[in-house]
């Protein structure tokens, strides 16, 4: 027998919001992360269950353990088992676009974190979703960069990417590069490395150290590819080439306010991605109308301390 909650939900979605606070059971969460090896998810995933915890939902979760299908499947036994709510954030959009409309279908409400991106055919099957936009993040950090560089009389850089390939860290990749060039300085491509994982970004790095002797920097996509990068420059000595990360982890933060040469990281909120989609999620049961893509703002760590991308751009 379907829940109470749920068949409140299925009549929201069908003839307009009702009043959903009557359910007499716990809101049936299904909850899904593309990887709890990453700190980044971690935290979301603790905020996430704090807000789940404070609002007496009910919350079941799968580690989509850096594979699509294994993602796909855990959604699909969510579905299966009826939840009232899908929260997800996920590397693998596109190969999700069957489960999103399989939730639409049955009256199942779609809230994603860490997302930008909402693939045409499943547009009206996601209720919300929040994060960094990819290629604005990117392009906070070269601005941050470009200004560093020309302060230390420097106007060109020989650079590498260290990256997961996949739409969201290619667009972080490209807005930083763009923000170096239409901030005047020269840019020098020399490779782009597919990781997403520590150990593979160090050994990626340890072959660019080799290839390239002119290096001057590495850029990381994540915290893992950028720490990768890092231990590979630690381990032969090679100060001289900067490490540029994205993701504003503990370990990151450790390492530019001991002055090695990781010198900043583009850092995300994936605390206040959940708290954020928990408020709207509020909304949305209360029968609010919600904005479906919200922002949430990035910003550069450095040697200065945290900077807001409002200040970095000049906004």
């Amino acid at each position: 027998m379907k829940r109470i909650v749920a068949l409140v939900m299925a009549g929201c979605m069908a003839g307009g919001m009702a009043t959903c606070a009557a359910a007499e059971e716990p809101l049936k969460v299904g909850f899904s992360l593309p990887a709890m090896t990453f700190p980044f998810y971690v935290r979301m995933y603790e905020q996430m269950e704090e807000e789940a915890k404070e609002r007496g939902w009910e919350l079941s979760f799968v580690d989509g353990n850096l594979d699509a299908g294994t993602q796909m499947n855990g959604l699909q036994d969510m579905i299966n088992n009826e939840v009232d709510v899908i929260v997800a954030a996920s590397w693998y959009i596109d190969a999700l676009t069957d489960i999103f409309v399989q939730c639409e279908e049955k009256g199942i409400a779609v809230f994603l974190m860490d997302n930008m991106v909402i693939p045409d055919e499943c547009e009206n099957a996601i209720t919300f979703t929040t994060g960094t936009d990819n290629y604005d993040a990117g392009v906070v950090g070269g601005t941050w960069y470009a200004d560093y560089l020309k302060k230390n009389q420097r106007d060109s850089v020989n650079i590498v990417t260290m990256a997961q390939w996949s739409e969201q860290t290619t667009k972080r990749a490209t807005g930083f590069i763009d923000a170096l060039k239409e901030n005047g300085i020269e840019v020098n491509e020399r490779n782009s490395y597919n990781a997403g994982k520590r150990e593979t970004a160090m050994t990626c790095m340890e072959d660019a150290l080799t290839a390239y002797d002119d290096l001057t920097v590495a850029y990381g996509c994540s915290a893992q590819d950028s720490l990768g990068a890092y231990d590979a420059t630690a381990g032969a000595n090679r100060s001289e080439v900067e490490i540029f990360g994205f993701d504003g982890e503990d370990e990151e933060l450790e390492l530019i306010d001991k002055g090695t040469n990781y010198i900043a990281t583009i850092t995300q909120d994936p605390k206040g991605q959940a708290s954020l989609l928990a408020d709207n999620l509020d909304k949305y049961l209360a029968g609010e109308t919600i904005e479906q893509i919200q922002k949430t703002p990035a910003g550069v760590y450095c040697a200065e301390g945290q900077l807001t991308g409002a200040e970095i751009m000049g906004e």
